[in-house]
């Protein structure tokens, strides 16, 4: 039998609201197959399209508003412009260059689950870091935001954009597992001390792969070690190291350097990025710091 159904411009069944990027998706119709949904995006915000796992399944991205940045050909979509998914298999990167509004068309595909479980497992992860130490989780949102910044300058895209920004996010994931004790300490911690913290970057390891994949952990294992040897946990040189690992090793440290603590004050931007030029080539990769020194100073 034939159905007619008018859905209602403030009518929706159901909303998810990703509070920290000031971003939501309303799920506007869901039968069978068949789910149209609209996201609502702030501007400079990364939409990651996970690929399709059925070749009949296929979406469509129509943009009601604003403008998206499209890495998989570096065009520029704008309002009424549409891109239609179908047989692929990796995934896809928009980046919103303004306030954007996006009406999905899905078959086969629950682009509103999808959203509502990654974005869920994120803010729960995070809410046990900041449950943990807020000092920690606040520094892994600035992190995140340097990283992403500095992934998209260097022409990172698809999965290496998306693992290179969960691995950022999480990078201190595994200090949930420290002592409160060494975690909070108010002052310089001592060589035991030392020992016991430095196992954060290997303790979230379940937890990583559970959630993501083997290689945001793999990120996240060698994000201190250091260019010259001389880091951890298995001083790693040089390229040995992961490309990602090294980036996110730059900007983690750039944040702890300018950042107030108790037991220390924190540098000026000028004077972090002095010792940042002055370490490249020992403990950060040359090539990299250089291209982080032009981002902050832009």
């Amino acid at each position: 039998m034939a159905e007619l159904k008018i859905i209602r411009s403030g009518e929706v069944e159901s909303t998810y609201e990703i509070k920290s990027k000031n971003s939501k998706i309303d799920k506007k119709y869901h039968e069978g197959s068949l789910q149209v949904s609209i996201i609502h995006m702030s501007p400079d915000r990364i939409l990651y399209i996970e690929p399709l796992q059925s070749s009949e399944a296929y979406k469509t991205y129509y943009l009601l508003k604003g403008s998206c940045y499209v890495f998989e050909d570096s065009s520029i979509i704008k309002e009424g412009d549409m891109i239609v998914f179908k047989n692929t298999s990796g995934i896809h990167t928009l980046k919103t260059l303004e306030k954007t509004i996006i009406l999905v068309h899905a078959t086969q595909y629950d682009v509103f689950k999808t959203v509502e479980e990654n974005h869920s497992t994120m803010d729960k992860l995070l809410h046990e870091i900041q449950e943990k130490d807020h000092y920690t989780g606040e520094h892994s949102l600035r992190v995140y935001e340097l990283v992403k910044k500095l992934a998209l300058r260097m022409g990172f895209k698809d999965k290496q954009l998306n693992d290179i920004n969960k691995a950022a996010y999480y990078h201190d994931l595994g200090k949930i597992f420290i002592d409160d004790v060494i975690l909070n300490k108010p002052n310089q911690l001592n060589l035991d001390e030392y020992h016991e913290i430095k196992k954060h970057v290997e303790l979230s390891e379940s937890m990583i792969i559970e959630h993501f994949n083997e290689d945001v952990f793999n990120i996240i294992s060698q994000h201190h070690e250091r260019c010259d040897g001389s880091g951890y946990p298995k001083g790693l040189i040089g390229d040995q190291i992961l490309l990602e690992s090294r980036m996110i090793a730059v900007c983690d440290s750039y944040d702890a350097m300018i950042m107030n603590r108790v037991y220390k004050k924190g540098k000026s931007p000028e004077l972090a990025l002095l010792e940042l030029k002055e370490l490249s080539g020992t403990l950060y990769d040359a090539e990299i710091v250089s291209e982080f020194i032009k981002m902050i100073l832009e």
